[in-house]
């Protein structure tokens, strides 16, 4: 299928006024001139790879993959496209439950829509939770950004592109490049993705079931309500908000809960889930 007859099948999908054509001018037109191919391997095994393939002539990219999530189910990886090895064990581990603790699985199953930095739809702590120093700073990724393409009712694509080692993060002007191939990026995956034929992963473990299972029935429901919330990377206040109690209250339920599991941080609490879910912990070289 040409370019041409492409944009013609999708009326109205890609959202590019006049103005946003004119900010990005030649650079977004040499890019789709470039790439206009891409769109031939739609429906083909050679898509997913050459979809990443333009993404780069976009951005300079260190890490990328692509991931189908699902509610209730394991993520499933479509492409691993460029990853470095070093990534690729916390790839592999994330697929074994921790993706549960992830900003990126939650906005996906939630149905979230467009291009997305991990620090802006991450909670207020997740930069100092356990979850993110093992399997995203331990590589150091520098910045992430996935564009996120919804397939239904708690389904959707996320084809993450991350920054690692000495490279800055993506500069506005990178982002708004990523912005500007967005839409069509995003036509072309739900094209070919919309009618998945992959195999269903078999259900996934719960983080409501896993804190239950770490309290041995010790925890309230509300200190359970907060440990899931610790391990996702929130802080007291924003624990405080989500559950519409003061900070001075999520306090006290931290203090039950390291006292009834026996621990005393919340790097504690990360362990204790790591072995609920039977998941090696970072570091370990047998992947």
């Amino acid at each position: 299928m040409t370019l041409q007859g492409f944009l013609m099948e999708n009326p109205g999908s890609f959202g590019w006024g006049d103005s946003g054509m004119d900010q990005m001018g030649f650079e977004l037109q040499s890019w789709l001139a470039a790439n206009a191919g891409v769109i031939e391997r739609v429906g083909g095994e050679a898509f997913p790879g050459a979809l990443l393939d333009a993404i780069y002539q976009a951005v300079a990219v260190d890490s990328a993959f692509i991931l189908a999530h699902r509610a209730g189910h394991a993520p499933q990886l479509l492409e691993r496209g460029r990853v470095l090895e070093g990534r690729w064990q916390e790839v592999s581990r994330y697929l074994a439950g921790p993706y549960l603790l992830d900003p990126v699985h939650l906005a996906c199953t939630a149905g979230r829509e467009g291009l997305v930095q991990l620090r802006r739809i991450a909670p207020d702590d997740f930069a100092e939770s356990e979850y993110f120093r093992s399997f995203y700073a331990s590589h150091g990724l520098t910045d992430e950004a996935n564009f996120l393409v919804p397939l239904g009712a708690g389904e959707g694509i996320a084809i993450s592109l991350g920054r690692v080692g000495v490279a800055p993060g993506f500069t506005p002007a990178e982002l708004d490049a990523l912005r500007a191939v967005e839409p069509l990026v995003r036509a072309m995956a739900r094209r070919h993705w919309g009618q998945p034929d992959w195999p269903v992963a078999p259900r996934g473990a719960d983080l409501e079931g896993i804190v239950r299972r770490i309290g041995q029935g010790s925890l309230t429901e509300r200190e359970s309500e907060v440990a899931r919330l610790i391990l996702r990377g929130h802080s007291s206040k924003s624990i405080a908000r989500e559950l519409e109690i003061t900070p001075e209250t999520v306090r006290v339920h931290r203090k039950n809960i390291h006292t009834k599991l026996g621990i005393g941080s919340q790097g504690e609490l990360f362990s204790l889930f790591l072995d609920a879910i039977g998941c090696e912990a970072p570091g370990s070289t047998s992947i």
